[in-house]
């Protein structure tokens, strides 16, 4: 808890009122200074975003003008595509996605599948709190959609081996 206290606290810039992270604050003030280097300015029509660096300028281009979303999402029948790897991963993490198809076994086994060194991410089994908020289809009942963990938890209960 400290840790978050510490490093995810949130400061307002004295300079513009921008809000940054603590950790990123520091690399921010930089923009002030004025023996920063020359500001990359963006060249596209309408656009009067500024960067520091040439790498921002050239993502900036790549999300906003060119529309390039490179990231899709690794969940099935999603479809969304973002442009930053960190955006991709936060939806993911969001649990928007958690479906539940054939037994637990199967779903367990399917969940560990994916290994670390073949590009996969960690994954962890969905919790109580998560279901309660998505929307699970049980197996062999794709027409029956259950919008709570308390239904859900029953119909597991009860289903016979």
């Amino acid at each position: 808890m400290a840790h978050m206290r510490s490093c995810h606290q949130y400061i307002i810039c004295e300079v513009c009122g921008s809000k940054h992270l603590r950790k990123n604050y520091k690399r921010h003030l930089r923009s002030h200074d004025e023996n920063t280097n020359e500001v990359l300015k963006c060249n596209f029509k309408g656009c009067d975003h500024s960067f520091t660096t040439s790498s921002n300028l050239r993502q900036h281009v790549k999300a906003v003008h060119l529309n390039l979303r490179p990231f899709a999402c690794s969940f099935p029948g999603c479809g969304m595509t973002f442009a930053f790897k960190h955006v991709r991963d936060n939806h993911e993490k969001s649990f928007r996605h958690v479906h539940v198809e054939g037994d637990l076994e199967e779903f367990d086994e399917r969940w560990r599948s994916r290994s670390r060194s073949h590009g996969g991410r960690k994954r962890k089994c969905p919790t109580v709190e998560m279901l309660m908020s998505k929307r699970v289809t049980p197996p062999n009942e794709c027409d029956s959609v259950l919008n709570h963990s308390a239904e859900y938890l029953s119909w597991l209960l009860s289903v016979d081996d």
